[in-house]
């Protein structure tokens, strides 16, 4: 069932945030997007479980690409789950990086589903099953 139009742009927002605070390598603001026992699936080799494991992931691509990442969703869809505290999110991530004399560099393409739940008049990611597309 499609969402209403304010968890919608709830979703949204949450997701842009989510962008931003690991784009700025902040591991504690990227946590917080997250529930404690946050799983992100199909970047890394074995799930990431828990604040602790998601909040190495910023600072780690901020390092690794010298503060030039750039996260990008879009075409995001939201579904309710069977109640109306679950959101289904189905998104692209496309990742690039933008070196100054270089122009912007394609790193990634991601096709997304995030399981997010509502916190009280916000909502948290539960889950983020990401799908690398190759080439």
């Amino acid at each position: 069932m499609p969402v209403s139009t304010e968890d919608y742009l709830g979703v949204v927002e949450h997701i842009a945030r989510y962008c931003w605070a690991v784009d700025s390598g902040d591991g504690d603001k990227w946590v917080a997007v997250w529930t404690e026992d946050g799983v992100f699936t199909g970047i890394t080799p074995e799930p990431l479980v828990g604040h602790d494991a998601l909040r190495q992931v910023p600072p780690g691509i901020h390092a690794q690409y010298e503060g030039t990442i750039c996260h990008l969703a879009g075409n995001i869809t939201c579904e309710y789950a069977d109640d109306h505290d679950t959101v289904y999110a189905h998104l692209y991530n496309y990742v690039s990086t933008w070196v100054p004399g270089q122009g912007g560099q394609h790193q990634a393409m991601a096709k997304c589903r995030m399981t997010l739940v509502r916190n009280g008049a916000g909502w948290l990611l539960r889950r983020n099953e990401a799908q690398l597309f190759s080439g």
